[in-house]
C-alpha cells in the first residue's frame, strides 16, 4: 500500500470514497457542525497538526486534505448545496485522519462535524496495513 496520504492512507481513503455517500441533511448537519465548533480550538489542533509532522508529512496530509476538498465540493454540487462550511469541514476531517493518532484530543475536534454523519470517523484508528508494512520494511532496512 502506497502512503501518498500519510501513514494512514488506507484510511484517508475509505474516508474519501464515503463523502460522496452523504445525503442533502448529513452535508447540511456537518456544515452547521463545523460553524458550532469553536475556530481557535480548529487553530490549535492545526497548530499540534504542524508541530508533530515533518515537512513531507505535511505534504501528503494537505494533499489528502486537498482531495477531500474536491470531493465535498463534488458531492455539496451534486445535491445543490453551496455552504462552504461543508468543505472546511471535510478538509479539517481528512487531515485529522491522515495524522490520526499525534493530535490526540484535537483529533475529535477537526473530525467531530462529520464524526456525527459518519462514526466510523468517532475513534483514530491507525492504518494497521500501511503500519505492519513500513515496519517490515524498517526491519528489512528499507526505511
Amino acid at each position: 500500500m502506497s502512503v501518498v496520504f500519510g501513514p494512514n492512507s488506507r484510511r484517508v481513503l475509505q474516508f474519501l470514497t464515503h463523502i460522496e455517500d452523504l445525503s442533502p441533511e448529513e452535508i447540511d448537519r456537518v456544515a452547521d457542525l463545523w460553524k458550532q465548533t469553536s475556530s481557535q480550538t480548529r487553530a490549535e489542533g492545526w497548530a499540534v497538526l504542524h508541530r508533530t509532522t515533518t515537512e513531507e508529512e505535511r505534504y501528503r496530509i494537505l494533499l489528502a486534505a486537498s482531495v477531500a476538498r474536491r470531493a465535498a465540493l463534488d458531492a455539496a454540487r451534486n445535491h445543490h448545496r453551496h455552504d462552504w462550511a461543508f468543505w472546511a469541514a471535510v478538509w479539517d476531517a481528512a487531515a485529522a485522519v491522515a495524522v490520526c493518532d499525534r493530535l490526540g484530543s484535537h483529533y475529535n475536534v477537526l473530525v467531530a462535524p462529520l464524526a456525527a454523519v459518519m462514526p466510523s470517523l468517532a475513534h483514530c484508528r491507525r492504518d494497521e496495513f500501511t503500519t505492519r508494512e513500513l515496519r517490515g520494511a524498517v526491519l528489512k532496512g528499507g526505511g
